[in-house]
Parts: C-alpha cells; structure tokens; sequence
C-alpha cells in the first residue's frame, strides 16, 4: 500500500522546519589543536573511524578543519607527518548553531558540520548521516515508504551514490537509479529479490541481526573496492530494515597514495573520504555530473579501464569532458601516485611540438635553455601522459610518437642518449580517425596502437536529461563563487536551456552558465537574459529543418545535411559580427576549441 505522496512531503517539511541540530548532532566530538602534529590526525581518524576533524583553540573555538582528503592530498605533496596541523588545516570553515534547523543544515554544501553552542564554542559535529536518520526517525510510515519508489527517492536520490533497502527478510524493496545503473541491472529487476543475490560481498541482511551500524565499510564489488555505511532502521524498539549506501565509488587509489605511509597507521588505509572535498584528490568520476544511462555506461568502462595500464583512446565532440575522463581514469589507476600531464597536440606549433614532447639537449638549437629540458614524456615518468587532439598530430610526429610507446624510451632533441619512461598513455580525439586512416591522413600502426580500449563520451544533446542537473550545479557553482547568494533560473529559462542543441557541450553550457551569473541583475535568470542565439532558436523549433520537407523522398540525406551546414554557417558568421572578428572571443562564445573554429571557418570558405 502506497502512502499519501502530499501528506509524506508535508510530514517531511514540518521536520526539517522544526527539529533542532542539537537532537542529531554528535556531542563531545573528538577533535585536535592547531599545534599538534598530523600524527595525532592520523591516529584519531584511524582509532574513532571517522573522516574529519574540527581544529579548536584553548577557547573551544573552531579555528579550522583537517579532513582525510586533505590530508592525504599533503602527504602526496610531500608535507611530513609531523608538520603541526595549523600548517595544512581549512581555516574557512562553514559551521551551524546548535539551534539551527536541520532544514538549514542540510541546505549547507558540506558533509561535515562544526556544530557551535550559544556562546559559539564547538558543541558537536552533524554529518549527512545524522541529517538522513533525523528524517527516517520521524517519519511515522516509514515501513509504507520502503515500499514507495517515489517518496524514498525524493530522499535519497541524490544523497548517495548508491541506495538500496531492505526488509526484515533481506528482499530489496527499494533500489535507486543510480546503484542499478552502476550494477548494470534494471531496478525493477532488482527489486524483490534477496539483497544476496543482486549486490555481491554484501553484508545488509546481517545488519538487520544484529541492529548494529556498519559505517565506512569497505566492500568490494565488480571488482572495485568500495566504500559503503549500513544502517539499521528502527521503530518501536524493533528492526524493521536497513539501508545500504554506497557513498563514494572506488578507493583503490587511496590505498596507493597511503601505500608509503602503512608504518603511520595501519587502519588510516581503511577509511572514507569525504565525499564533497573528493574530487580534490582523486575522486575524478565525481566531478562528471550526470545520471543519464548513456553517461553512466561510459564511467563503467572509464572505471574498469583504469584498473589496467592499457592505453586508452577518448573520442567524442569538443567540449564533452575528455579531459574529465582522462584525469578521472589516471586517479583511479596504479600511476595515481604519479604526475598527470596533458598535452594538446593541436595547440603547438609542428617545430616546437618534438622538443615539447621529448625534450632538447643545451645547444640544440638557438635560444635552447643552458642544460637542456625534459619533455613532457619524461615528466609524466611514473603517472600518466595525455595526448590531447592527436588526430592534429603532424605525420612526422606520429611516427616519433609511435616509437616512444612501442619503446618506451625517448630521445631528447640534440640528444644521443635515451631516456627509459614508464608512463600510462591516454589519447583524445574529436576527429575520425577511422576516416583519416583510409585517407592517409594518420598512420594506421599508430591508431591500433592508440585504440586498445576505446571510450566514446556522448555529446550533451544524446544525453538531455543530464542539462538540467548540470545547469543547476553550475549555476550553484558560479553565484556561490562570485558571493551573489542563490540565483535560479525561471521554469522558462530552463526550458529553453534544456531544448538547445549545445553545439559546444559541456565547456558550452559552463560558459554560459558563467556569463549569465556575471551579467545577473536580479536572483531569477529569465528568458529574455539569455544569448539571443537560445531564443532564435526557440522561436525557430516550430520549423526544424527536418520539417521543411514534406517526406523522405523530397529529402534525400545529402539536402537535409546541406541545411544543417547552412545553419551552421550562419551560426558561425553571426557570431563573428557579434565579437567584431575576434575568433578567440567568437569560439569561446560558441564553447568550442578556437583550433575547432578555424576548421569551421575553412569548412564554410569563410576569410
């Protein structure tokens, strides 16, 4: 039996406008002073299994906060274990009163809350899991939701990356979107079944036995160890389900970046990330936003392809994220550790594009720096080298490309000796290469080379679900970052935003999403503040180009694609005017590449 969805969302408002932080939060919680040294960080987080720390002074007040992504980002960085912990500490610290909402709370864009008392001294510590068992205690028809799809989700959806719920038997009876997707199973197919049967290593039906949380677990599952929390559902004394969350997507490069530091603290390798500073270290796939099925199936393959030291080849239109996926796949990998270096081929000119790649010798040409330079192979020694446009790859390059992976070794400019380089290659592409091979336009040894794992990254228009999720995040992004407080865009707005074909894709809409904040004059985003090329477009979708034929056989293909270069075209020349010439300024506007621009320039015959 299914709850009364507008009497559940009324029930779920009256507790997040009236229960207080004090109710939830931790008390006493452990914390650390800003003389101290990272030791004691490492031993309190290791010991209390928890991922953070408030720093106070002798005053009990909040000075800063050291979290485990920080301080595993130091210990990469070289920063010695026994620095004082003033030293790396956050000093801007978002804190909440013990008074405050847990409505408030939870609107706040961090996952660990200093909590504060009246007289602003540090009271307790309110996490994301504290905000999630406020709203499941007090909702009297909690075990009705369990069985409601659409009530449990407007929870928990975007809480976790992951969300499963069972009951007393240990059958799933909710399983959200985003735990299916990653599985690679269907919800519907999972719902029902015995939690056994559908997530491997887990061990929720055991909670409901022993009624005792499991937070911050490590479960391995497809092969990726996992980080998950597991939580027992109370009512009446009685247990009556768990939740299983899945809170952050792989860990193995934790464990290789405390690979180095085991003798500190055996356990420190065995703990959660915070998810909202994540991407900070390696958390890459948490920074390409999207739920789409299509995106979610590239991230599956981006994850399994970064558990091998294949080479991978990214292909996909310019300003989809390659270079997201390329930097998500290196923190995922064993050269983690190691440097990431990119390279954008078609951004250097063709005589400086060899001494950039493999370095030059003192003397080996006029102005060459006194005792030469390495390129950029050797310094991506150990970590991974990305070769960003290798479809621009001039043809002599490729030929010295092709040897340096098939050696790997490389011969600086000038040089006679040769330098041993063990580097992971990630190549990206806009371009056909299949095409350019037939054509003689790229070495067909070097694409096979290249082409091992190949990971074709959808264009924004294939996956228009994920627009308004990445509209919001950025517009979240941008009015927090420029202090402008919360900006929105009206339901027409995203309308229009949402129907648009995003030629430039995701550098495309973070452009404008940028230009709209800085130009804002109120904290509604209208129709009428956008670019006029979103609302000619709008006005001319009553028209499409594939309308203006009355069937197939008055459309042959090859008109159909002539239109569409025409509207290009236009596109293109109305923009130049709008920027008075300037390619530079015109391409950033049309959120492409201005390497990309000039093809279409030359394409269309336009001087």
């Amino acid at each position: 039996m299914l709850i009364d969805y507008e009497h559940t969302s009324q029930v779920l408002k009256e507790i997040k406008n009236a229960d207080p932080v004090w109710k939830w939060m931790t008390p006493n919680p452990h914390y650390v002073f800003p003389h101290q040294s990272l030791r004691v960080v490492i031993d309190l987080l290791g010991q209390h299994r928890i991922d953070g720390l408030p720093v106070i002074n002798d005053g009990r007040n909040v000075v800063g906060l050291i979290t485990k992504s920080k301080l595993m980002k130091c210990f990469l960085e070289g920063v010695s274990p026994d620095s004082p912990v003033s030293a790396v500490m956050t000093r801007s610290v978002v804190t909440v009163g013990e008074n405050e909402s847990i409505k408030n709370a939870s609107s706040m864009p961090v996952g660990r809350l200093p909590v504060l008392n009246e007289a602003g001294k540090l009271a307790g510590i309110l996490t994301r899991t504290d905000i999630l068992r406020s709203y499941s205690f007090h909702l009297d028809e909690l075990q009705e939701t369990i069985h409601s799809a659409t009530i449990l989700n407007t929870i928990l959806e975007t809480a976790y990356e992951g969300i499963a719920v069972i009951d007393t038997n240990g059958i799933i009876r909710e399983f959200n979107e985003a735990y299916a997707r990653f599985l690679g199973k269907k919800r519907e197919e999972a719902i029902g079944q015995h939690v056994t049967s559908i997530i491997e290593n887990t061990r929720l039906h055991f909670v409901i036995q022993t009624g005792v949380a499991e937070k911050g677990y490590i479960q391995r599952i497809q092969g990726q160890d996992m980080v998950v929390h597991r939580i027992p559902i109370w009512r009446d004394g009685k247990v009556i389900g768990a939740i299983g969350m899945l809170i952050f997507q792989g860990v193995t490069e934790l464990y290789n970046i405390l690979g180095r530091m085991q003798e500190l603290s055996r356990q420190v390798t065995q703990k959660l990330l915070p998810k909202e500073t994540a991407p900070q270290i390696y958390g890459g796939f948490t920074e390409i936003i999207g739920n789409s099925a299509e995106l979610q199936q590239v991230k599956r393959i981006a994850r399994k392809a970064a558990s091998t030291p294949s080479t991978v080849l990214i292909t996909g239109e310019s300003g989809t994220g390659k270079e997201m996926f390329a930097n998500a796949i290196h923190k995922l990998s064993a050269y983690a550790e190691g440097p990431f270096i990119s390279v954008n081929c078609a951004a250097i000119p063709e005589h400086l594009l060899e001494a950039e790649l493999f370095g030059y010798e003192e003397g080996a040409f006029t102005g060459a720096k006194k005792g030469g330079k390495p390129g950029k192979f050797e310094l991506a020694h150990k970590g991974t080298l990305f070769l960003d446009e290798i479809g621009d790859m001039p043809a002599l390059m490729q030929a010295k490309i092709l040897r340096a992976l098939q050696d790997r070794e490389v011969e600086r400019v000038g040089g006679v000796s040769k330098h041993q380089v063990d580097v992971r290659i990630v190549a990206a592409t806009n371009r056909r290469l299949e095409e350019m091979v037939r054509e003689g336009d790229f070495r067909e040894d070097l694409y096979y080379r290249l082409n091992i794992i190949r990971l074709a990254i959808p264009p924004l228009r294939e996956r228009k679900e994920d627009i308004p999720l990445l509209l919001t995040h950025h517009l979240q992004h941008f009015s927090h970052r420029f202090g402008l407080g919360d900006i929105q865009f009206s339901e027409k707005a995203m309308s229009v935003l949402a129907a648009y074909p995003w030629p430039g894709n995701v550098r495309e809409l973070v452009n404008t999403v940028e230009m709209l904040v800085s130009l804002s004059d109120s904290s509604v985003i209208m129709p009428d503040d956008l670019p006029s090329h979103f609302k000619s477009l709008s006005m001319e979708r009553s028209q499409p180009v594939l309308n203006q034929f009355s069937n197939m056989d008055d459309a042959p293909l090859e008109k159909v694609k002539n239109s569409v270069l025409v509207k290009e075209k236009e596109l293109i020349l109305k923009t130049l005017s709008e920027t008075n010439g300037n390619k530079a300024a015109a391409a950033r506007k049309l959120g492409i590449q201005r390497s990309t621009l000039y093809e279409k320039l030359k394409k269309h015959n336009i001087h």
